[in-house]
């Protein structure tokens, strides 16, 4: 799927499935233990619509956002704003990544950075993030290998069906397959 793909419909889906605080294997807990110690500023990349990073602001953590999708973003924005939360979010493609600000940490969870469908692109994403690190500074970054077998209660990692109704009555059928995977990067 390409990044271009984050529009509209794609944050409905989102907004739907992806409700925030909501754990996928421990990944929100995970987060909250392993930064809890931050003094300094929490870069989340590829924030989505803010699933992950409203419980980590809700524990006095300063994180900032960033997204390609400026649908997600507002969404991200929306849902902060609703609970009272403040967070730089910035609308921007990693691979160009420019910020005023280093920081501690930066994450990337949810298998997300497995988007970038470029070895190359992904490449300079790691460079950015590594720039915009502080001095030891970590970078977290959730990936996950495909197996045509895996299946979770979802749409599964690579492949199967998912159907969902909209407030609006509308409804939305989405299909996953794994077309293509290169473990080795030739």
């Amino acid at each position: 799927m390409s990044l271009s793909n984050y529009g509209e419909l794609c944050t409905e889906v989102y907004d739907l499935t992806k409700k925030i605080g909501q754990s996928f294997g421990g990944d929100v807990e995970y987060y909250r233990e392993n930064l809890k110690h931050c003094k300094g500023r929490i870069l989340e990349a590829m924030v989505g619509s803010g699933r992950l990073i409203i419980p980590l602001l809700e524990t006095g953590l300063i994180v900032d956002g960033v997204d390609y999708s400026p649908q997600m973003l507002d969404s991200c924005r929306s849902r902060c704003d609703k609970r009272g939360l403040t967070a730089n979010l910035y609308e921007a493609n990693l691979q160009e990544l420019s910020l005023p600000h280093k920081y501690e940490a930066i994450i990337i969870p949810g298998g997300s950075f497995l988007l970038i469908e470029q070895r190359e692109e992904s490449l300079r994403v790691l460079k950015r993030l590594y720039e915009h690190l502080e001095p030891g500074g970590q970078l977290y970054l959730d990936l996950f290998l495909p197996d045509n077998n895996y299946n979770n209660s979802e749409l599964g990692r690579w492949g199967g069906s998912a159907t969902y109704h909209l407030p609006n009555g509308d409804i939305i059928t989405m299909e996953g397959k794994c077309v293509e995977a290169d473990l080795f990067f030739n």
